[in-house]
């Protein structure tokens, strides 16, 4: 509820204005800027894929007449496209950009901590919105999911939770990081249940709607674009792509064959020591930054890390932000955060900075990488009872 002491940019009356309009205005402009819709190429490969599938053609080849790059997402995704492939392509790209926004906001405003922490972290989160939102990407609604995953757990709604969970990994494999809110669960036996009730659901619908010769090989080409896909990430000409952790050494080394190993091991490692703590498992405040680790942790593993893609870890840097002390050294770590990851990538960044060494060496993961490894501590030092709520801002 809104107060009249309460501050405007706390405000969700100020908040779901700014991001509504956000959706619609990012949705027109990239609509209007290009004749061949370049700028809109992403949301045409997903409505496109539609087409496609009922049309038993295959989904992952080149269609260079209608878009260029590959669909590389599952399935029933392109089956969930059915609604924007029936709208005008301007209608359905307005209405896909404002979704994302809209869903991601009110996903971010039901996380359990209070009003004035929700607005802190839509602000956090804003600029890496709009980079996703002006390639019309999928990964808002993709961390969106993953939120509102964990608020379901968290409210003991665990068949809505699963529901979520398969439908995020059969549509992309991000969502696999859902699994992590299981140990949450108070009906985990229930739980269990549910994720193998919806894997059944989710997985025999595009056999159901599409033929089942036609649905097994789509999977089947599915996992083979995607092997082959990461092959082609792991290039250190290409600044657009892999900007994970090894990207940014392979780069820094002058040297693509360095393995993904060398960070996955460690780092997993590193995952099961700080989540397995049974006695933290039922507090908020643990579980928040096991939401927010396991999320920037998708964007420093995955060779397919890009600038529009790390709206996925952004929540994640809010939520570590809101949580922790507010002293010199965590504001100063989220200034460089915001300014290297999120805005280095738009034009109020200085271009040749950018270019000679943001870019060049995929530093616009460093200071996630940074955040995660305190996130680590934080998770594994903090033997804090007290409520989030109960905690006072700055």
């Amino acid at each position: 509820m809104e107060n009249k002491e309460m501050k405007w940019y706390h405000r969700p009356s100020v908040l779901i204005g700014i991001w509504l309009m956000l959706g619609v205005i990012t949705g027109l402009k990239q609509y209007l800027l290009s004749d061949v819709h370049s700028h809109i190429n992403n949301f045409v490969i997903f409505k496109s894929s539609t087409g496609h599938f009922f049309n038993q053609m295959p989904l992952y080849l080149e269609y260079p007449k209608e878009y260029f790059d590959l669909y590389l997402y599952g399935p029933v995704f392109a089956i969930l496209m059915a609604p924007f492939s029936w709208m005008p392509l301007g209608l359905s790209v307005v209405i896909w950009n404002l979704c994302n926004s809209a869903i991601l906001y009110f996903a971010i405003q039901h996380l359990p901590i209070r009003i004035d922490q929700r607005a802190s972290i839509l602000w956090i989160i804003l600029n890496s919105a709009v980079t996703a939102l002006l390639n019309t990407q999928f990964h808002g609604l993709c961390i969106s999911m993953i939120l509102w995953s964990y608020i379901y757990v968290h409210r003991g709604r665990d068949f809505w939770a699963a529901c979520l969970i398969i439908l995020g990994i059969l549509i992309k494999f991000y969502g696999i990081v859902g699994l992590a809110f299981f140990f949450f669960s108070k009906t985990r036996l229930s739980f269990f249940y549910y994720l193998l009730v919806w894997l059944v659901i989710w997985g025999i619908i595009p056999m159901l709607l599409g033929g089942f010769q036609y649905g097994i090989q789509a999977y089947y080409d599915w996992i083979g674009i995607l092997t082959h896909k990461n092959e082609l990430n792991i290039n250190i000409q290409n600044v657009r792509t892999d900007v994970c952790v090894m990207g940014m050494f392979r780069r820094i080394f002058g040297d693509a064959n360095l393995s993904n190993l060398w960070f996955l091991i460690p780092s997993m490692l590193l995952n099961v020591i700080v989540y397995f703590q049974p006695a933290k498992w039922g507090r908020i405040e643990f579980q928040l930054r096991i939401v927010a680790f396991v999320t920037i942790y998708l964007m420093l593993a995955s060779t397919g890390t890009e600038s529009p893609t790390l709206i996925m870890a952004f929540p994640g840097v809010g939520l570590w932000f809101i949580l922790g002390p507010k002293n010199k050294w965590r504001w100063s770590l989220l200034a460089i955060t915001l300014l290297t990851s999120s805005f280095s990538p738009t034009d109020l960044f200085p271009r040749y900075i950018r270019e000679t060494f943001i870019n060049q060496y995929a530093l616009m993961i460093l200071p996630l990488l940074i955040v995660w490894c305190v996130l680590a501590c934080d998770l594994w030092t903090d033997d804090s009872n007290v409520s989030v709520k109960e905690k006072s801002l700055p």
